[in-house]
């Protein structure tokens, strides 16, 4: 490893460190290679060529189009009818709200595909909903962010869509092997409520003098969120259409119910949309563009391979790789987010472990796991910051309440590591090898 790739990485990580914002650190660690580097000067058309093809793909058209599918459904009411249609379903057992909040991540995850969107829509409805029944703040808005962290390992998801695009990784087939882990996910926060709600003795909380006509209403109401994931993953592994033109589809879908099916989307709503999904794609699109970069100097500098035939030569066990790299995950979880890490090491890590036996499909679910469960994890923590801003709580309180549920997610982290079943049986159900 030369001494300009150690001061690069040295500089990135320190920048992150320090709180710089991440476009900048990456951006300036990128473009400062180019002047340390010996003879690189003369190339420095070379990062205003990976700046553009680093976006210059057709499959993160897609990450926008989910965006706003996701903001459509929220603008048109979409979250409160998840939210009644959850209470229908697990509202009546002991800690209800507390399972409803939960199932409502499981179902909005499955039309946004972003933790951080989940938060946003639900968080100020679970959270009040919740306080009203008793609980406490903190508890409620820990179990908000700790919800979330499915919302992406459940298909349609856009950390996937980036792992797919890095590792040139089946996107069908990564949809289907996060679906079983993200609803385990799901099923282990449960599982911790239902501790909780025996010790704690939680209230009940079913919808009220309920008639068969109104469960009809509610269902009928939700049906079209229900089918909105339904459309998209059937469309994608059947092959009617690629990634990107199922968010397209979602789009439209979205567009079709807010106007025709609930006639509450205005066109002042969508032009807000719009501005909202710009600000937030754009953002996406320039860390990708920069982190195309640091990949190509990465590549330039022989890193991969080196790493290779490093831990060829250590013969390190893969049960051990695997827990080493799911610690070093973990570890950049306290102060990385999530899409920095997929671009900065998805493409390092994919092929060395694909040479030593691990399916791309597993390590990708493996990966998007960890920077998942890193949203939890302070001092980053962007899932328990943004819960903190929605509710008004101290962060730290919101730390100690989500710690239970941290843990119910990594002993699910390790399941899936160690199965690797759990993850490849429907991608090959499916005919994705």
């Amino acid at each position: 490893m030369s001494v300009s790739l150690i001061f690069i990485i040295g500089l990135l990580f320190g920048l992150l460190l320090f709180g710089s914002p991440v476009i900048f650190a990456i951006g300036f660690a990128g473009l400062s290679y180019f002047f340390i580097e010996p003879g690189m000067t003369s190339m420095l058309p070379i990062f205003a060529h990976k700046v553009f093809t680093g976006m210059d793909n057709f499959i993160w058209l897609s990450i926008p189009l989910f965006i706003m599918a996701g903001e459509i459904m929220t603008a048109i009411g979409m979250t409160d009818r998840l939210l009644n249609f959850s209470r229908l379903m697990v509202g009546r057992f002991r800690g209800g709200l507390a399972y409803v909040n939960v199932v409502g991540s499981m179902l909005f995850g499955g039309v946004s595909g972003a933790a951080l969107a989940d938060i946003s829509a639900l968080g100020p409805v679970e959270i009040e909903m919740m306080k009203k029944d008793g609980y406490r703040a903190d508890f409620s808005t820990a179990l908000t962010v700790s919800s979330a962290v499915q919302g992406p390992i459940i298909p349609p998801s856009i950390p996937f869509i980036i792992f797919s695009s890095l590792t040139q990784t089946s996107v069908a087939g990564l949809f289907l092997a996060g679906a079983i882990p993200g609803i385990m996910v799901g099923l282990a926060l449960m599982s911790v409520i239902f501790i909780m709600a025996l010790r704690g003795n939680f209230p009940r909380n079913p919808i009220q003098n309920l008639s068969f006509r109104m469960v009809l209403h509610i269902v009928l109401e939700a049906v079209w969120a229900l089918l909105m994931p339904m459309i998209i993953i059937g469309g994608i592994i059947s092959g009617i259409f690629t990634a990107t033109e199922a968010a397209a589809v979602a789009v439209f879908y979205a567009l079709l119910v807010g106007f025709l099916a609930y006639r509450n989307l205005s066109l002042k709503q969508i032009w807000e949309i719009a501005e909202r999904t710009v600000r937030t794609s754009a953002s996406i699109f320039l860390i990708v563009a920069f982190a195309t970069v640091i990949s190509w100097i990465l590549a330039n500098e022989r890193l991969p391979s080196e790493l290779a035939a490093l831990i060829d030569g250590m013969d390190i066990p893969v049960w051990a790789l695997l827990l080493a790299i799911n610690v070093f995950f973990l570890v950049n979880g306290l102060w990385i987010g999530d899409s920095v890490q997929l671009l900065l090491f998805a493409p390092l890590f994919t092929p060395i472990l694909a040479q030593l036996g691990v399916d791309p499909l597993h390590f990708g679910v493996i990966m998007v796991m960890n920077v998942m469960i890193g949203l939890l994890t302070p001092p980053y923590g962007m899932a328990l910051y943004l819960g903190a801003a929605i509710s008004k709580e101290p962060l730290g309180a919101i730390v100690r309440q989500s710690l239970p549920f941290l843990g119910a997610c990594l002993i699910v982290l390790m399941l899936v590591t160690y199965i690797p079943a759990i993850s490849l049986t429907l991608p090959r159900a499916f005919g994705f090898d």
